[in-house]
C-alpha cells in the first residue's frame, strides 16, 4: 500500500522562525481530529519507540509478558494489545502504522455466559461520518473549507479576518515579514505529531521548526 501523507502549510515568522499558524485542508484536519478516537492501549503501543513517558509502557508491557492461562480467553489478551476504535468515522487514514479505515463500532451491554455479571460486546457496522450519517466523503469535516491550525493544535476556518489579526498579534504587518513553508505529515511524522499532543503546547514548532535540519 502506498504510503499516505497530507500537506500542511506553515505560515512563519520569518526573523524569529516561530509559527504563527497552519493552513490545512480536509485531509490533514480529519487526520487530527482522529487521533481523539485512538484507544489508550494504541497510543502505548505506537509510541514505545519513541520513548514515551510516563506509566502506559510499563502497563503494556504487562499485559504482552503476562502468559496464556492469566487471560479469561484467548481473545482477550489480542484485544488489549490491539484494541479496535470504537468511534464513529469513515475512511479516514490515520497517517500511523497499520492504520485502517474507521468502522462504526458500538458497545452494547450482555450477560457474560457463565458468570454472574455483566459484560460488553462490540457490534460492527457499515462505515458512517462522525455526525452518524452516511457520507461518501468520509471522515469529519466538510471538504472546499480551508482551516487554520494553531501550534496547540486548535483548529479554526480560515478567514481572512483571522489571518489579518494573528498578524498583528505578533507584530507583522509587512508582507516580507512572512515566510511559508509546505510540509507533509506522513507515518513518522505521524507519530511524532502524536506524541509531542501529549508533552507539548507548541506541537507544529516542536514537529518542523527546532529541528537543525528544518
Amino acid at each position: 500500500m502506498a504510503t499516505t501523507k497530507v500537506g500542511l502549510k506553515l505560515i512563519i515568522d520569518k526573523k524569529k522562525q516561530r509559527l504563527i499558524f497552519a493552513e490545512a485542508d480536509k485531509k490533514c484536519v480529519d487526520f487530527l481530529f482522529s487521533i481523539l478516537t485512538l484507544p489508550v492501549g494504541t497510543v502505548a503501543e505506537l509510541l514505545k519507540e519513541e520513548g514515551m513517558v510516563g506509566c502506559l509502557p510499563s502497563l503494556h508491557n504487562s499485559v504482552k509478558n503476562l502468559s496464556a492461562p492469566c487471560f479469561l480467553n484467548d481473545k482477550s489478551k489480542d484485544f488489549l494489545l490491539n484494541p479496535k476504535v470504537v468511534a464513529p468515522g469513515a475512511n479516514v487514514s490515520l497517517l500511523l502504522p497499520n492504520d485502517e479505515p474507521f468502522t462504526y463500532r458500538k458497545l452494547t451491554s450482555q450477560s457474560v455466559h457463565g458468570n454472574n455479571c455483566s459484560g460488553y460486546r462490540i457490534e460492527d457496522d457499515n462505515p458512517i461520518n462522525g455526525c452518524g450519517g452516511h457520507t461518501a466523503e468520509g471522515g469529519y469535516i466538510k471538504g472546499m473549507v480551508t482551516y487554520m491550525v494553531m501550534d496547540d493544535l486548535e483548529v479554526k476556518p480560515m478567514t481572512t479576518i483571522a489571518g489579518i489579526t494573528l498578524l498583528k498579534e505578533f507584530n507583522l504587518e509587512e508582507v516580507g515579514a512572512v515566510e511559508e513553508k509546505v510540509v507533509e505529515l506522513g507515518m513518522d511524522e505521524g507519530v511524532k505529531l502524536l506524541k509531542a499532543s501529549l508533552q507539548s503546547k507548541t506541537v507544529l514548532t516542536d514537529l518542523f521548526l527546532s529541528c537543525p535540519d528544518n
